[in-house]
């Protein structure tokens, strides 16, 4: 696997001067990029083709930041890639919440919400096993 991004953020609470908090990392051959963004109210991970013009291919939901117990203890939050750059995952302490496979542009979240932005033969819940099939060593 390859680590595109990490950083250390509080839940709900955004950068400094900014209205969120925004993690980006895109593929080494520059057609797609993931964003996780955690707006103060939410945290989405986003699936971006970036050429030739941006588009969103899919929004997964990461969390409400009210329902978060813990948000001020502080979340290491880390985009992963497998390596091929075909597959990115988010990863918040340790734990995959989020992963979107470019190849089948089909993405994945633990509580499958909302439903895709475009038809996927795949079921929309992230499970562990699924984790494993895209990031196993």
């Amino acid at each position: 696997m390859i680590v595109g991004a990490e950083e250390q953020f509080r839940i709900g609470q955004p950068d400094a001067g900014a209205d969120n908090w925004l993690l980006a990392s895109k593929a080494s051959h520059q057609e797609f990029e993931v964003m996780f963004e955690d707006d103060g109210t939410t945290g989405y991970f986003y699936a971006i083709r970036s050429k030739p013009e941006p588009e969103i291919l899919d929004a997964l939901h990461v969390y409400n930041v009210a329902d978060v117990a813990d948000r001020n203890v502080p979340v290491t939050a880390q985009v992963l890639w497998d390596e091929t750059e075909g597959a990115a995952a988010l990863v918040l302490n340790g734990y995959c919440h989020a992963l979107f496979d470019f190849r089948q542009l089909a993405g994945f979240c633990r509580n499958a919400f909302p439903p895709p932005m475009q038809a996927q033969s795949a079921p929309r819940e992230l499970t562990d096993d699924l984790v494993d099939q895209y990031f196993s060593a």
